[in-house]
């Protein structure tokens, strides 16, 4: 070890985001900061001044005033603005959120807000899914940025591109990368000043001095790169950033092997660096987590895992925390050892490790017009979205409710908590609906009607993104931004892409068989008495909703003709959405991932035909509904690759819980490297897995200070058991309980 042990930094590297502590007189609280950043900001009006600039004065007011630290406990700077919660210029980006809805997007904003009021849908401006161009960053460093900057801006100044708005996004993302220079510089003096002779110090010294005159050269500082540019992206410049280092194992193979190979790091040291490095966003414990990706194919057909990526699982696997987490590209040329070392992870309770088919991510990349370099090499960002390496955005546009739907049939298009009123999108009236084949006519109807707001308010949102939230720290680093002069999270990229999540796919296949078996099959009773029903709540037909519930005809349970309807809905909203045109030179892409938006979405949502009562949540991503699949997971598999991952190019993920016994020593192992490639070979894209079992998340109920490390993985990111709402406890006990031994 180069310092100490890390049973000695622990305490530190864990409450350094939570619970920071700074010494007086190095800036002052990300509260003050907030406070008063919209007067700094207004001190730049007279000078009339174009949002890219004023935005990047502001970065630079930002990092001349916050708390900083750097600790003999860490490999890495502590920064006042920890909380991203309460990002400093987040009252910047939401007066010109303001200002653009109330000026050029005001007939959109008013169209969005009450439908997303009462749950039809979730629109918004999505600036959480950007990745930089970690291959240009590590080649060229922060100085090699702004000198290819200035050589783009000479050029459009020659060809007379530079057009005032040209002129302020180059100014503007000059201004910042100086900015950051600067406060690294700041950084290294504090630590000159507090720790000179520290030998942690002196090397966290250096690392950042090379970061201020040029690239990384060796495995710690190309961590640091990482870290210092997601920092100052996601928590100061308002911009997430959704992968860290992209294909990280790949990314510091290079400088592992260089490493070692001239002494200058053991493997013990990058094992050291990497523990503090992961312990970041171990601190950070955003919800949702922050994500990066290994493994891969190279251009050869070989297999990209290499010794770093063990080396990194390691780490992770000592570590035990819930994020970040790790997507792992899987092809057939990945090495067994590496799926039975993640998998053994996952048996343990490492459930922030997810599987992506590198084969069929490809296919699907190349179906919509990437080449196929493209979609060999690109990134796994966020969840489980996929984009070009270096030269595309994404954007999550908007949810769709598929669940409210029913809300609109049974009450002729009008939403009962609210009162919001969907009209003249040819759904019939309840009356008027004489059979199911009417029942599904009126639902693609409604479906139709979500889908074409949500794209309409979209394109509103996404044609001002530039205004609300100029993108400096990101667009830099994209190559295509300098070349055209556009902001790279606006239009500025090569592909642009904005993506409509589909949420309640597998519960409103349940719902619909319900209506279909019951009111026309069974003739149990009409759609004006259901209507009656659901309005109460289920209340008094307690009865009936306990026979719907236990019924068969549930997705995710391998029934053909159940899983029919969920292969119909999914191609059906995906020819209505992919390729459409969106507002930034790009298109619009279907994804079977829900987000947080199963949750949300369910509280607004009243009680539905499948026996779902008010409020509560319903399926998310592709599986099914919680505890309604019974019959095992091979059954699963069929049902959810039933639809065609090319209608759902976004991301089509699926949720795995299986019972421990089924997983144990070799023979488990096996089998759980059958299901992968199952899936796989059936068209699925992600996978992700949740073993334990029901009498284990009840003990953590009761006692949860003793279950404090029992991890879930919630939907793209994973959480601790013990913190989840005990409603949505309940819902994974609910489905803990019908998996079999």
């Amino acid at each position: 070890m180069l310092y100490a042990s890390f049973d000695s930094d622990r305490e530190y590297l864990v409450n350094k985001f939570r619970k920071p502590v700074f010494e007086e007189g190095t800036g002052v609280s990300q509260e003050e900061i907030i406070e008063h950043i919209l007067e700094f900001a207004d001190t730049l009006t007279p000078q009339n001044l174009p949002k890219p600039v004023i935005k990047a004065r502001c970065f630079e007011h930002v990092c001349q005033q916050m708390f900083i630290d750097v600790n003999p406990h860490d490999d890495f700077p502590g920064f006042g603005c920890y909380d991203r919660k309460k990002r400093p210029l987040s009252p910047l980006v939401g007066r010109w959120n303001y200002e653009v809805d109330s000026t050029v997007n005001k007939e959109r904003a008013e169209m969005c807000w009450p439908r997303n009021s009462a749950g039809l849908h979730m629109i918004w401006k999505d600036f959480d899914h950007s990745v930089p161009d970690w291959d240009a960053m590590v080649e060229l460093g922060y100085p090699g940025l702004l000198e290819r900057l200035e050589k783009y801006r000479k050029l459009h100044e020659e060809k007379g591109t530079l057009t005032p708005a040209v002129a302020a996004h180059f100014e503007g993302m000059k201004i910042t990368v100086n900015a950051l220079l600067d406060h690294l510089g700041k950084l290294i003096d504090f630590a000159r000043a507090r720790h000179a002779g520290n030998p942690r110090i002196e090397r966290e010294i250096r690392c950042l001095e090379q970061l201020r005159q040029g690239p990384p050269r060796d495995f710690y500082e190309v961590l640091m790169l990482i870290y210092v540019q997601f920092y100052y992206c996601e928590h100061i410049d308002h911009f997430q950033v959704r992968s860290l280092g992209g294909n990280l194992d790949d990314l510091l193979l290079p400088f592992y092997e260089r490493d070692l190979k001239e002494g200058r790091y053991t493997i013990e040291d990058m094992r050291e660096f990497l523990t503090c490095f992961l312990m970041q966003w171990g601190s950070i414990d955003n919800y949702w987590g922050h994500p990066f990706y290994l493994g891969g194919t190279a251009k050869d057909g070989s297999s990209l895992y290499n010794d770093v990526s063990y080396l990194i699982l390691d780490v992770f696997d000592e570590l035990h925390i819930p994020t970040p987490k790790i997507q792992l590209k899987v092809a057939k040329n990945t090495p067994q050892k590496l799926l039975d070392t993640a998998f053994r992870m996952i048996r343990d309770g490492h459930s922030s490790l997810v599987f992506v088919s590198d084969d069929n991510i490809r296919k699907i990349k190349m179906c919509y017009g990437y080449s196929e370099e493209e979609a060999r090499t690109c990134n796994v960002t966020g969840c489980y979205e996929t984009a070009a390496r270096g030269i595309a955005n994404g954007t999550g546009a908007g949810h769709a409710n598929f669940m409210k739907i029913f809300e609109l049939i049974f009450n002729d298009g009008r939403d009962p908590a609210t009162g919001y009123t969907v009209e003249n999108c040819g759904a019939l009236k309840l009356d008027e609906i004489k059979n199911f084949d009417d029942f599904f006519k009126s639902f693609l109807r409604y479906l139709d009607d979500i889908i074409e707001v949500i794209i309409k308010c979209a394109d509103g949102n996404e044609a001002n993104l530039h205004e609300v939230n100029p993108s400096l720290l990101y667009s830099v680093t994209a190559l295509n931004s300098l070349v055209t002069g556009r902001d790279a999270f606006s239009n500025g990229n090569v592909y642009n892409v904005s993506g409509i999540l589909l949420c309640g796919i597998g519960t409103a296949v349940d719902a619909l068989m319900a209506v279909k078996k019951f009111v026309f099959e069974k003739k149990e009773l009409t759609l004006q008495e259901f209507r009656e029903i659901l309005k109460n709540n289920w209340a008094g037909a307690e009865e009936l909703r306990t026979r719907i519930l236990l019924d068969r005809d549930k997705f995710g349970n391998g029934i053909e003709e159940v899983d029919f309807y969920a292969h119909i809905l999914a191609h059906y909203a995906g020819r209505k959405i992919n390729m459409r045109p969106n507002a930034r030179k790009g298109f619009y892409a279907a994804s079977g991932h829900s987000a947080r938006q199963f949750i949300s979405m369910g509280g607004k949502t009243g009680a539905t035909p499948d026996g779902r009562l008010a409020g509560e949540e319903f399926s998310k991503n592709l599986s099914p509904t919680m505890g309604m699949d019974r019959n095992g997971v091979t059954a699963l598999i069929k049902s959810v690759c039933t639809m065609n991952a090319l209608d759902l190019p976004g991301d089509f993920p699926l949720d795995v819980m299986m019972h421990p016994a089924t997983v144990q020593g070799e023979e488990g192992l096996a089998a759980l490297r059958g299901l992968l490639y199952t899936y796989f070979a059936k068209g699925g894209v992600a996978i992700h897995f949740n073993i334990f079992d029901a009498e284990t998340l009840k003990k953590a109920q009761v006692e949860p200070e003793k279950y404090a490390n029992l991890q879930i993985r919630v939907c793209g990111w994973n959480v601790r058991f013990v913190e989840l709402p005990k409603c949505e406890q309940d819902a994974y006990i609910r489905r803990a309980e019908n998996i079999a031994e």
